[in-house]
């Protein structure tokens, strides 16, 4: 999908409501004291906002293929709309610079200069910063819960089906690593080819050619053959750890009670369908207040209305420090 196309030394964007044209005669003057040739920066520029544009916009539609929803054309819209008036702003502090190439040395203006280019320099940093920052939102957006390669969320509605599977993975390929680890010592003892090793490893467990050779063929620093699961079954009684917890939460279901403190009736509540432990306070917390919730990892949730932060013993012990520190005459 493109949002930006340059012909003729024109840009044209189209993103959902958002329309503009940037002509490159528009923006050459603002480079006149930059170069030789302000009219190829001029065409560059054009065509480098063109190219984050059209990237952008291919990753947020990637992005919405893979979680199967339709494309969020306002996220790209508001994208383009932000993004150009940042490259404006960008193009007019760096107008503001000057190369003495082009202005001659004498009597130059150095100690303004390198303020100009100071700020220039941070003006195209609020480029990548804006461009890293809508992408991580978009990710956010379209995979709320995280994506496949990322780590299980507690909050998840599915992650006890998640970690299940997980479990299952692991067991089983724990399962194939010891299965290969009798096959490779028989035939060691036979003084078996690697080749030969690789293709009954491959032949009886299910491992593929590439992961059968990563326990057979040594490398210079290695004297054994074989695979190691200790890493393996670390991870598994993690995970079966992590089932149990997060399945005991998921029975016990949300609990909520409430304290009298300095700034109110304060309900304490347990959202197990979220995973969070959430404060909710009857207003605005005062300064103190909120100074002490943040410093114990307390963060404001507009959407729940609430103080929280993830639901587990150190949370707890977090809200309970939080409800003592404010339940005096005041905060500390």
């Amino acid at each position: 999908m493109k949002i930006a196309t340059v012909e003729n030394n024109i840009l044209a964007i189209i993103a959902g409501t958002f329309a503009a044209t940037i002509a490159a005669e528009d923006i050459e003057a603002q480079f006149h004291a930059l170069t030789h040739f302000p009219d190829r920066r001029a065409k560059t520029e054009l065509g480098d906002l063109a190219e984050r544009l059209n990237q952008f916009a291919a990753h947020v539609i990637e992005l919405w293929n893979k979680a199967y929803a339709p494309v969020p054309e306002p996220e790209i819209e508001a994208f383009a709309r932000r993004h150009v008036d940042l490259t404006r702003r960008y193009w007019a502090a760096e107008g503001r610079c000057k190369n003495w190439f082009i202005t001659g040395p004498a009597r130059f203006p150095v100690a303004r200069n390198e303020k100009r280019m100071r700020i220039s320099d941070a003006r195209r940093a609020d480029l990548k910063a804006h461009e890293a920052a809508a992408r991580k939102a978009a990710k956010r957006k379209a995979f709320p819960h995280g994506g496949d390669d990322e780590p299980i969320r507690s909050g998840d509605p599915v992650a006890l089906q998640k970690i299940m599977t997980r479990v299952e993975e692991t067991a089983l390929a724990i399962d194939r690593m010891k299965a290969a680890n009798a096959i490779i010592r028989r035939m060691e003892k036979d003084l078996a080819s690697e080749e030969d090793m690789i293709a009954a490893v491959v032949a009886n467990t299910g491992l593929s050619p590439e992961a059968a050779a990563i326990g057979i063929k040594l490398a210079p620093w290695q004297s054994r053959r074989g695979f190691t699961t200790t890493n393996s079954r670390a991870e598994l009684r993690r995970l079966q750890q992590r089932l149990a917890i997060l399945a005991r939460m998921k029975e016990r279901g949300t609990q909520s009670q409430e304290h009298e403190t300095s700034a109110g009736a304060v309900e304490i509540r347990e959202n197990a369908d979220i995973v969070r432990i959430q404060l909710i306070f009857p207003g605005k917390p005062d300064d103190p207040t909120r100074r002490v919730l943040k410093a114990n990892g307390f963060r404001w949730s507009p959407s729940q209305g609430a103080w929280q932060r993830h639901l587990n013993e150190a949370g707890r012990y977090a809200a309970q420090s939080v409800l003592k520190k404010i339940s005096g005459a005041g905060a500390a």
